[in-house]
């Protein structure tokens, strides 16, 4: 599909070429050098640790928008940054390949690799110049687990004096893997570290947005049915062994009453709001509650932020808050299994390690949030197009988080990290 729309402006630029008529190409590009580390020893968000890393935030970008009419556009834009399908390496990414026809001024219809809409930063989220953080809240940011998809978009603008008030609908499909974190060893059949599994999402969604001249209010409702490519099903249901009335294990196996599902699907509702307060304050806060009805798992969350901005001059220092926390039945489940150990003595010793090992990386499986971060941070324009910034940001997790990569050997709830962001961002 993507390759065909790619062919297809192609031929639109090779036709209007040959028909002589006036196309213009507009080129831009942006990017960030971030660096960010932690004080404790292990991962946030796949990269960030003691050791320091630019791989977090840094990215090369660049757009191209070519108008062949009034009426009719295309835009394509690539990105170069951190390959998130792995471990590591760098991998280059088209972000964005789509038509654009606009039969008037009030209605847009798009075709191709599209930008997921609804969200206050859902189409500038790499352009790091566009916003004072040094990065998005990821409490809120990571639980959209893709940003675009390739299909169609139909928008819809009703101007007024001084506001506007658009409708946006979108349908499309995207490809993922959905990143594990194991933090044990277990026989054969488990590593203690990251594990990658395929899914793919088909999407739909619609967004409203008002717009005033310093001032702009948001919602969105998006389902998707996530359908699993890889090896490994979702449990729809925890089985459960017991072994005495008190004692027993959580597992995967049919005979214990675990089900299986090969997909599911998500419903998400999001709003949010950016708001001029007088004297160059702003304050800005989105929340995103994610449900479904078809797993036993931690997906089920609530998440959002508020930060509060002050531009003074070229220097905006801002403060926020950002929290997410999976729905109490479901969390009291996961500490459940991540806490549930069988005593010495019913098994042999070995057994009974491979037992207790099996709980913590069914927790890993399973998901479970209770998190909240605080930063303090600034940014500096140089200019409207380049940007230094700077952030401190704690991070408290409380029974669990699935942001951070936990080995075995530390405890998996009620700790903390301290971040450390310095970046620059630019666009051209």
């Amino acid at each position: 599909m993507l390759i065909k729309i790619l062919l297809a402006i192609s031929i639109a630029i090779l036709f209007h070429g040959n028909a002589s008529a006036a196309i213009n190409y507009t080129f831009s590009a942006f990017g960030t050098v971030g660096y960010a580390i932690s004080d404790k020893p292990y991962s946030y968000m796949q990269y960030i640790d003691n050791e320091g890393t630019f791989s977090r935030d840094s990215l090369l970008a660049g757009q191209l928008d070519i108008q062949f009419s009034p009426k009719l556009t295309a835009t394509m834009q690539a990105k170069l940054a951190a390959d998130r399908s792995q471990e590591n390496g760098i991998a280059p990414a088209l972000t964005w390949a789509f038509l654009s026809y606009r039969p008037n001024n009030e209605w847009v219809i798009n075709l191709g690799m599209l930008p997921i809409p609804g969200y206050l930063n859902s189409v500038n989220r790499d352009v790091g110049v566009t916003y004072d953080y040094a990065r998005l809240p990821a409490e809120f940011d990571s639980k959209s687990p893709v940003y675009n998809v390739l299909g169609a978009s139909i928008s819809n603008t009703y101007a007024f004096a001084n506001s506007e008030l658009i409708i946006d609908a979108y349908a499309g499909r995207a490809k993922h893997k959905w990143r594990y974190y194991i933090g044990d060893d277990l026989d054969n059949s488990y590593s203690t570290g990251a594990t990658y599994n395929k899914v793919t999402m088909d999407l739909i969604g619609t967004s409203i947005t008002y717009k005033t001249t310093e001032n702009t209010y948001l919602a969105g409702l998006h389902m998707a049915t996530i359908k699993n490519d890889g090896a490994s099903l979702w449990l729809k249901e925890v089985g459960y062994k017991a072994i005495t009335p008190d004692i027993g294990f959580y597992n995967n196996d049919p005979n214990d009453g675990a089900v299986a599902v090969s997909s599911y699907d998500m419903f998400i509702f999001n709003l949010g709001a950016d708001i001029h307060l007088g004297n160059d304050f702003r304050l800005a806060s989105e929340i995103i509650l994610r449900k479904n009805n078809d797993l036993d798992i931690g997906l089920n969350t609530l998440s959002g932020y508020i930060s509060l901005r002050k531009k003074i001059n070229k220097w905006t220092p801002y403060l926020f808050y950002s929290q997410i926390k999976t729905e109490n039945d479901t969390l009291n489940t996961y500490t459940k299994i991540d806490n549930n150990q069988i005593p010495n003595g019913i098994f042999s010793y070995m057994q009974t390690q491979q037992i207790n090992t099996s709980q913590h990386i069914l927790a890993d499986f399973y998901q479970g949030y209770d998190q909240f971060s605080i930063a303090l941070g600034t940014s500096y324009h140089f200019t409207p197009l380049s940007a230094l910034k700077a952030e401190v940001m704690l991070v408290q997790v409380n029974d669990a988080s699935n942001l951070f990569d936990i080995p075995s050997e530390y405890k998996s709830s009620n700790y903390s990290a301290t971040i450390f962001t310095v970046s620059y961002s630019f666009a051209f």
